[in-house]
């Protein structure tokens, strides 16, 4: 029992700490490696080389070459509903 009202009291100074000192909330935030709490969109360029091979990159192609744009969203799910699943 003990144990229990220690470790509440424990997130509960940790939490007012944080909540008058946000600054040191976001550092803390920003030092956690491979975390990115941000919705990111991926720009994708899909070409053919000058040898007809398809090209997937992330700028542009060279001008005068055709190419297609598509905007991957994080959030989003890109596979198909598999069949005899409802909404």
């Amino acid at each position: 029992m003990r144990l229990l009202l220690l470790l509440v009291v424990l997130l509960a100074g940790a939490g007012l700490y944080l909540y008058f000192f946000p600054e040191t909330g976001r550092q803390l935030k920003d030092a956690l490696p491979g975390q990115d709490f941000s919705k990111k969109t991926a720009r994708i360029y899909k070409w053919r080389n000058e040898q007809g091979e398809w090209q997937l990159t992330d700028t542009p192609p060279p001008a005068g070459v055709d190419y297609e744009r598509s905007d991957y969203h994080e959030d989003i799910n890109v596979l198909p509903v598999p069949p005899g699943i409802q909404n």
